[in-house]
């Protein structure tokens, strides 16, 4: 039987921005839902057929889109997808400002539009990486999530990416049922482009979350935001893990039971690009190879995708035995249903 919100609870709070606003039962709950989902496995259903969501696409998606448009489809609600390179009028996300330059429509018509017509919203905008400021307090989804009043589903932002944090957090609840004891190490790893910092913000808090020792390994220079690292300190206090930071990547490696590489740019780049950019060439070696897995304890390797390979991580990881990287994205269906689940009301 479908159950229909309140209509004194106000919608946007069911809105899901970044983990770290919300209860750790919300948390448990979607955790406990994904995990649902995923032994129900492929499963249609009607159960939110007068429901429908449109996906905002101000940015390249192939992992996000599919899974969000199926975990939807999957549980029967109307899906419309949009997208920058297909029409979309490009939009203006500040107050206050003269519109007589490319931008074609404000933020708050266009939420307030897409509120009236659809039961949810999913965005995703990345980060400028020219404005730390603007980027930190993930402005342009903040203001869109402000203009809108049904429930807001951050698909990707300039800081945080919690659909993949809880689809990771299921595949790693699935493999280490307790989490406490296991090493996590969290690699930062060279790109030939300047990346955002969500994904990495938004893992070591799930891995702290989760009660993982958590090991950041990164060069000089590409230490995360001093307030990630605080709430990441406080929730692995909280479920009994640690965090630590290094630049050892082999020395992180060693005994580890997981290591999860991403490349990342770090606030360096927002001073001086050039500077970051050579820098980021310098460390070119932080690259996860055989080698580093076998120092592991077995360890298994996960990476968000799209991943480039040999520069990231070689071929022998990707391919062996021991990769979770096509699990985490199957697991992104799974998570997105218990998001939408959420939203919509159980």
């Amino acid at each position: 039987m479908q159950i229909e919100m309140s209509p004194e609870i106000d919608a946007r709070a069911l809105s899901l921005i970044d983990w770290s606003e919300v209860g750790e039962d919300v948390w448990a709950d979607c955790l406990e839902a994904t995990l649902r989902f995923s032994r129900e496995g492929k499963r249609w259903s009607n159960r939110f057929a007068e429901k429908s969501i449109v996906l905002l696409f101000l940015n390249p998606s192939l992992r996000t889109r599919c899974s969000m448009e199926l975990a939807a489809g999957q549980l029967g609600a109307h899906v419309t997808t949009l997208q920058t390179d297909a029409g979309l009028w490009k939009l203006c996300f500040e107050d206050g400002v003269r519109m007589d330059g490319l931008e074609v429509e404000h933020v708050r018509e266009a939420a307030g539009v897409l509120s009236a017509y659809y039961d949810a919203i999913g965005i995703r905008v990345f980060a400028g990486l020219t404005d730390y400021e603007n980027d930190r307090d993930d402005r342009m989804l903040r203001s869109f999530a402000a203009s809108s009043t049904v429930p807001v589903v951050n698909m990707e932002s300039a800081w945080a990416h919690p659909c993949q944090a809880l689809a990771d957090a299921g595949v790693l609840s699935s493999l280490y049922p307790g989490c406490n004891g296991k090493r996590f190490v969290l690699s930062w790893a060279y790109h030939p482009k300047a990346l955002p910092m969500a994904v990495p913000n938004s893992t070591v808090q799930m891995a702290a979350r989760m009660g993982f020792d958590v090991t950041i390994a990164r060069p000089d220079g590409y230490a995360l935001d001093p307030n990630v690292m605080k709430t990441a300190s406080v929730l692995a206090s909280f479920a009994g893990g640690s965090i630590e930071e290094t630049t050892d990547l082999a020395g992180a490696c060693e005994g580890a039971n997981v290591i999860y590489a991403k490349a990342w740019a770090g606030p360096l780049h927002y001073e001086d690009p050039a500077a970051e950019s050579e820098l980021r060439a310098s460390h070119k070696d932080w690259c996860i190879t055989s080698d580093l897995m076998d120092s592991t304890d077995g360890g298994k390797f996960m990476h968000c995708l799209p991943v480039r390979r040999n520069v990231v991580v070689t071929d022998e990881v990707l391919d062996g035995p021991n990769t979770l990287h096509i699990h985490q994205a199957t697991f992104r269906i799974f998570a997105q249903k218990a998001i939408l689940e959420r939203c919509w009301g159980g």
